[in-house]
């Protein structure tokens, strides 16, 4: 891994350490049972009660600087999904790709083609090939919890998937992904029960940051049909870049 790579992945827990390290004893109380190990609420993608209708694509397809085109239904297909970049990646097994793999088991439905995910989601390209299949290991055995998803997926799979897919991610490139942004009022979000990740409130309003890491969409609707160059932008207290390069220095 490069240094440029590393530092990519470094800086972001870096800073979030920093966060935790910082907070009050009361943002550390006991949290709802959804929440694991008493950590933060903001730190899981929990749906708020209160859903604002989502915005849904129809008809066909298209992303900026994509030759490819799809139906609605292969966009949010979870055993085909869309593969708007094919030249950007290695050729792709079955079980990244789809769709003659174990049902609910195809990678790049939520992790992408590019290997890059979404927050709700891992970011696993360009990691080592071993340290995918050991994680997935831990999976399968519990020692690593995701009872609802990678839990069934790794007891679902064989060691020849795993090891073809963790591969496939550790020959991909990883990409600059997310933009952080230092600010005491970021845009007001919510959690979508519908993407599984955070997206702004429709009337467009601000709140305190307080602790917390707020990631969010730069382009919800490009980001709902998994266009892989569709980034991120992370809202983060003031002063928490700073506190991040101080801990990987």
């Amino acid at each position: 891994m490069n240094k440029m790579s590393k530092w990519r992945r470094v800086l972001p827990l870096a800073m979030l350490f920093a966060f935790l390290l910082g907070l009050p004893a009361a943002a550390q109380a006991p949290m709802p049972t959804s929440i694991p190990n008493g950590l933060p609420s903001w730190a899981y993608n929990i749906p708020d009660k209160d859903q604002p209708p989502p915005a849904r694509v129809s008809g066909t397809i298209r992303v900026p600087g994509s030759a490819k085109e799809y139906d609605a239904a292969q966009v949010r297909s979870t055993t085909n999904p869309p593969d708007w970049f094919p030249d950007e990646h290695p050729p792709a097994p079955q079980i990244v790709r789809g769709p003659n793999a174990p049902p609910g088991a195809v990678c790049g439905t939520c992790h992408l083609m590019s290997g890059q995910g979404h927050p709700e989601s891992a970011d696993i390209a360009g990691l080592p090939a071993e340290y995918i299949v050991r994680q997935m290991k831990y999976f399968r055995s519990g020692a690593r919890k995701d009872d609802e998803r990678m839990g069934p997926i790794a007891k679902n799979v064989s060691d020849e998937d795993v090891r073809q897919a963790a591969e496939y991610f550790a020959a991909v490139k990883p990409i600059s992904w997310v933009k952080v942004i230092e600010t005491a009022t970021p845009p007001k979000t919510y959690v979508s029960s519908d993407a599984r990740h955070r997206v702004l409130v429709p009337d467009g309003s601000t709140e305190p940051i307080g602790h917390r890491i707020i990631e969010t969409p730069v382009d919800p609707m490009q980001t709902s049909i998994r266009d892989p160059h569709s980034a991120f932008i992370a809202y983060v207290p003031p002063g928490s870049i700073a506190k991040g390069e101080a801990l990987v220095k």
